[in-house]
């Protein structure tokens, strides 16, 4: 019986390759090297062997590297361009160039020939106990050679907001099997939406793997991913695969993507044409009482997935009460909001002066509301020369 803490011979190590997709082209642009031990004729995975605490970390590194080397043989013999993920231990990699000054992967992708533009290194997630900017240093040496730099299962751990900070990675790697795991499943959506945000201030690559099912693919898109790679179109196997072998699924649940949000977004900018009509920009406001009065107006006219309308002044002052729609009992008035002030949050200044230069409405990004915790986007336009209403839609 095979006993998995065993050191694997070098003959029974082989990479297998999982592919990595572009929504850009919707081709095969990479694969993830994956160890795998062939033994009497069955495939292991080497996941129990290399998080097993008795196995030694020498042991666990002298496998990694020679699987690393197979690796970075096979892909270099082969046709086509595709890049190589290869995982590195932020760890394996600070020591050994302490030590020595030398980057093996660096000297294998030498050795065969391969062009370093094609690897990409993929810090993996592990507590990392030696000096962030000296790693940070070491990993500019790959990217100095020409490698690409992602950091794998962000938001899961120890690939702190630090390390991304320092690495700069161009890759941002999520796992959404991980992600929705964590204690965080119910806002799985939103933590998406801040990678996605994050990745496009830092000019990083989003890449959502972990990605299982038709739907996992829909988020995977609504999030601004870049690439995606996951049970949906294969698992990790010894070949490559035609680059153009997924592009029919990819083109299709584009297509039907875009469909849906084209649809989506002309629901919503009816409602915004209807409100302009409905909204004069004559309107004057100069108590509490005409703004509750002229939202009640509007009551009866507004879309069904508009949810909740007040009224504020420039300087961020809620002049109105909350109107809010309860779906048994109608429209609800609460006061209590009356004299809030919104000018905290980052957007509402520029979106102010934006809607004063132009003279009309704007619709939100959609972003998770606190209340609810629901995925919202909201309508705002101008009323008069000082007040501006806003409508919050369910998405």
């Amino acid at each position: 019986m095979l006993q998995m803490n065993q050191v694997p011979l070098e003959k029974e190590l082989h990479p297998f390759f999982q592919p990595i997709l572009s929504l850009q082209n919707q081709k095969i642009i990479a694969y993830e090297a994956l160890g795998r031990r062939v033994h009497e004729g069955q495939v292991h995975s080497l996941g129990p062997f290399f998080h097993d605490p008795t196995v030694s970390d020498e042991h666990h590194l002298q496998v990694d590297r020679l699987l690393r080397e197979k690796a970075i043989s096979t892909i270099a013999q082969s046709d086509g361009d595709a890049m190589l993920f290869l995982n590195l231990k932020p760890s394996w990699i600070y020591r050994k160039y302490k030590e020595t000054g030398i980057l093996p992967t660096l000297q294998f992708v030498e050795k065969h020939g391969l062009e370093p533009s094609r690897v990409v290194i993929e810090i993996t997630e592990e507590e990392f106990h030696g000096r962030l900017e000296e790693l940070s240093k070491i990993v500019e040496v790959y990217r100095q050679q020409g490698c690409l730099i992602a950091i794998d299962d962000i938001g899961s751990g120890y690939s702190n907001y630090d390390r991304i900070a320092s690495i700069k990675p161009n890759i941002l790697k999520i796992d959404l099997k991980l992600l929705k795991k964590s204690k965080n499943h119910e806002g799985y959506n939103a933590l998406l939406n801040s990678f996605s945000i994050l990745s496009s201030q830092m000019g990083s690559s989003l890449l959502i793997e972990g990605v299982e099912t038709k739907q996992d693919l829909y988020h995977s898109l609504k999030a601004g991913a870049r690439y995606v790679q996951g049970f949906l179109f294969s698992e990790a196997r010894a070949d490559f695969q035609s680059e153009r072998n997924y592009e029919p699924l990819l083109k299709e649940e584009i297509r039907i993507y875009t469909e849906s949000e084209i649809t989506r977004y002309r629901a919503l900018f009816s409602v915004q044409e209807s409100l302009n009509e409905l909204i004069s920009s004559e309107m004057h406001i100069s108590s509490a009482q005409d703004a509750d009065m002229m939202i009640g107006s509007l009551l009866g006219t507004v879309a069904d997935n508009v949810t909740r309308i007040y009224i504020c002044r420039e300087d961020g002052c809620q002049v109105s009460s909350n109107f809010i729609r309860d779906m048994d009992e109608g429209w609800k008035k609460d006061a209590q909001f009356q004299g809030s002030n919104w000018i905290w949050r980052p957007y509402f200044i520029p979106n102010m002066m934006r809607m004063n230069n132009q003279r009309q409405g704007m619709l939100s990004q959609v972003y998770t509301d606190l209340d609810t915790a629901q995925p919202m986007q909201t309508y705002s336009c101008p009323v008069g020369d000082t007040h501006y209403i806003f409508l919050d839609l369910s998405v």
